[in-house]
C-alpha cells in the first residue's frame, strides 16, 4: 500500500481539501478522503479515468453506487451504519478489486447531486420573491432531475419557527434556523408553470439512473430515505426537465412562459459554469429583465455568485457555510442582495434578508 504522511500530488491534495467538508456531518466520507489522498496506487486509478471523472465526489459516489448495487463487501456494513470499522482500507479495497468497474463508472457517469434538503432553503427564498403574492413562473437550471421543482409537494421543517407544506407529505425535510426571520408560510407561493434545465438529466424510470443518483448521496448523513422518497414522488409525477445547455435552453424557456414574475434557480450549479459563461448568464438575465421581472435565487459557495458581495461566511463551528442570494432584474438593472447563510444540504439556514 503505496502512502505517506502527506498527500501524494496536486491530485491528493484535493482530497486532502475535501476532509475538512466532511468533518462534523459525514464522519465515513471524511476517513475515506484522508486515506485517497495518502495513496498513490487509488490516485493512479482515478488518473485512468477521463479529467471530469478526478472530482472525489465522482469516485464516492461510483463506490457507493457499487454498494447500492449490493456489492457483498464489509463496507456495505460500515455504510449502513452496521459496523464501525474503518472505512479507508474498505474502501480501497472496493476500488482495487472493482477496478474495471469503478473506472467505467468515473468515465460514464457525472455527479448528480440532486439534493432534496435543498428545498428548505428554496422554500423561504420563493416566498421572498413573490412579494405581491401572485404566484411564479419557476425554472431550475442545473436541475438534475428535477427533484426540487417538486418542493411545493414536500414538508418543510423549521421546527418551533413552523412549517411549511402538506402535514402529509411524504418527504419531509428539517431544516434548523440558527438566526434571523426567514419567511416561512404554511404553503409556497403558486408556481403557475415549472421547468428544469439540465446537460444531463437522469431517467427516473432508469433503475440505474435512479440508483446514481442516489449514490451521489452520502451515506452516513440520513439523506438516503427522503430522496428515495423524492424519486418515488417523481416518477408518479415527472417534473418537465428539458435537456439542454443552460445558456442556449434558457431563452427559449423564457419566450415560452406566461405572465407574471420568473424565479430562476440555480442551486450548487453556477460553480459548474466556465467563468466567462457566468458572466453570460447574467448578461442574458439582464436583457430579459428588461421584458419582464425575473427574480435569481442562487445558492453556492461564497464568491462564486460574484455580483453579490455576501463578505466571508461565518466560521463558528456550525460547518462550512455557503450563500443564498438573490438578484432581482426588474427594467434590467441587477439588484443584488444576500438572503442567508446555509448549509449546503438545507440543514441550517442563518436569514439576513
Amino acid at each position: 500500500m503505496a502512502t505517506s504522511a502527506e498527500p501524494v500530488d496536486e491530485l491528493g491534495a484535493l482530497w486532502a481539501w475535501f476532509v475538512p467538508f466532511f468533518e462534523g456531518y459525514s464522519p465515513i466520507y471524511g476517513a475515506v478522503s484522508e486515506t485517497v489522498a495518502r495513496d498513490a496506487e487509488l490516485l493512479a486509478l482515478i488518473r485512468e479515468a477521463p479529467p471530469s471523472g478526478h472530482q472525489p465526489t465522482s469516485l464516492l459516489a461510483a463506490v457507493h453506487y457499487l454498494v447500492l448495487e449490493g456489492l457483498d463487501h464489509p463496507l456495505a456494513d460500515v455504510y449502513a451504519g452496521g459496523s464501525d470499522a474503518d472505512p479507508g482500507p474498505l474502501f480501497r479495497e472496493v476500488c482495487l478489486e472493482h477496478r474495471a468497474a469503478v473506472i467505467d463508472l468515473l468515465a460514464t457517469r457525472r455527479v448528480q447531486t440532486n439534493e432534496v434538503g435543498r428545498s428548505a432553503l428554496i422554500g423561504p427564498a420563493l416566498t421572498w420573491a413573490d412579494r405581491d403574492g401572485e404566484g411564479l413562473q419557476l425554472v431550475d437550471v442545473g436541475c438534475s432531475a428535477g427533484l426540487n421543482l417538486l418542493c411545493d409537494r414536500y414538508l418543510l421543517d423549521y421546527g418551533g419557527r413552523g412549517r411549511t407544506g402538506p402535514a402529509d407529505a411524504a418527504v419531509r425535510i428539517p431544516c434548523e434556523v440558527l438566526g434571523g426571520a426567514p419567511p416561512i408560510a404554511p404553503r409556497l407561493p403558486e408556481l403557475h408553470h415549472r421547468v428544469g434545465i439540465d446537460i444531463d438529466p437522469p431517467d427516473l424510470a432508469d433503475p440505474n439512473d435512479a440508483r446514481w443518483l442516489l449514490a451521489c448521496v452520502w451515506p452516513d448523513t440520513g439523506r438516503l430515505p427522503r430522496t428515495e422518497a423524492a424519486i418515488r414522488l417523481a416518477r408518479e409525477d415527472p417534473p418537465p426537465v428539458l435537456h439542454g445547455d443552460a445558456l442556449a435552453t434558457l431563452p427559449t424557456v423564457l419566450d415560452d412562459l406566461g405572465p407574471g414574475r420568473v424565479c430562476i434557480l440555480t442551486t450548487w450549479s453556477f460553480s459548474y459554469l466556465l467563468v466567462e459563461d457566468r458572466a453570460r448568464f447574467v448578461e442574458l438575465l439582464t436583457a430579459a429583465g428588461r421584458r419582464r421581472p425575473i427574480t435569481w435565487i442562487a445558492g453556492d459557495g461564497s464568491g462564486v455568485v460574484d455580483v453579490v458581495d455576501a463578505g466571508p461566511p461565518p466560521t463558528d463551528g456550525r460547518g462550512a457555510a455557503d450563500v443564498l442570494s438573490a438578484v432581482t432584474f426588474d427594467g434590467g438593472t441587477p439588484r443584488p442582495g444576500v438572503l442567508a447563510f446555509v448549509q449546503s444540504h438545507g440543514a441550517w439556514i442563518d436569514w439576513l434578508a
